[in-house]
């Protein structure tokens, strides 16, 4: 029955002319509405077992003099470097990096009193070798300036997919609830982003150079972690 019946029929009841009306304004008014956007984000996580172990580690030589006591202090930053290199060269599955040498002129009161040369190496390799070696270079004069604890390569990646299939199947679930929470008659994905949200927290030590004791070294595990962020068009 149109809106032209209703007003020529006096046998029309105005009850069912405005229950018409009525009816196809809402389905004009739904017809009209656009699609709604909604983001959001879900984050999927794993704790990995650390394996490895970088090191940096610190040789120090300093006397008081000018100039000429430099050839001396570089012969014996360079003998203890050198008895670093031999240490961590001969323990298998470590790998040793020299990271750089420099020298620098140390004052009291504001005058020069003599000079400090500093050298660095990096050892890197499966965790479990570095408690009695790191003692060792302890020993031998060397600090440990930072310990970084980390997985295995091949497992980071590993674990890094595994998460990123969760992240995605996540946002899946959460659209579909959000959807129905909506009412949507469809739902799509406008826009995904994923992000890695790694964390592998520093390992601290004390310096220590009296005796070769085994170093406390626990690596712990490494968070991976990915982030999804998404946009999603539901269709009224």
């Amino acid at each position: 029955m149109s809106m032209f019946q209703c007003g020529l029929k006096r046998s029309t009841s105005v009850a069912l002319c405005a229950a018409l009306l009525a009816a196809t304004g809402s389905a004009a008014a739904f017809a009209s509405q656009k699609a709604a956007e909604v983001s959001f984000a879900v984050t999927a996580s794993a704790e990995v077992p650390n394996t490895r172990l970088r090191l940096l580690l610190q040789a120090v030589a300093q006397a008081n003099g000018d100039e000429h006591v430099l050839p001396a202090l570089a012969a014996r930053l360079n003998q203890r470097m050198n008895a670093a290199l031999r240490l961590i060269e001969g323990t298998p599955g470590v790998k040793a990096q020299t990271r750089g040498m420099r020298s620098s002129p140390v004052y009291d009161n504001g005058k020069q009193v003599g000079w400090r040369l500093l050298g660095q190496i990096e050892a890197v390799g499966e965790a479990k070798t570095f408690p009695d070696l790191t003692g060792k270079l302890q020993a031998a004069g060397l600090s440990v300036e930072s310990v970084q604890a980390e997985p295995a390569e091949g497992a980071l990646s590993a674990a890094r997919e595994q998460q990123t299939e969760a992240a995605i199947l996540d946002l899946k679930k959460r659209a579909q609830a959000i959807s129905r929470a909506l009412g949507c008659t469809a739902w799509s994905f406008a826009e995904v982003n994923l992000s890695d949200q790694d964390s592998r927290p520093p390992i601290g030590i004390m310096r220590m150079t009296a005796k070769a004791e085994p170093a406390a070294l626990a690596p712990g595990d490494s968070s991976v972690a990915v982030r999804a962020t998404a946009k999603m068009r539901c269709e009224p």
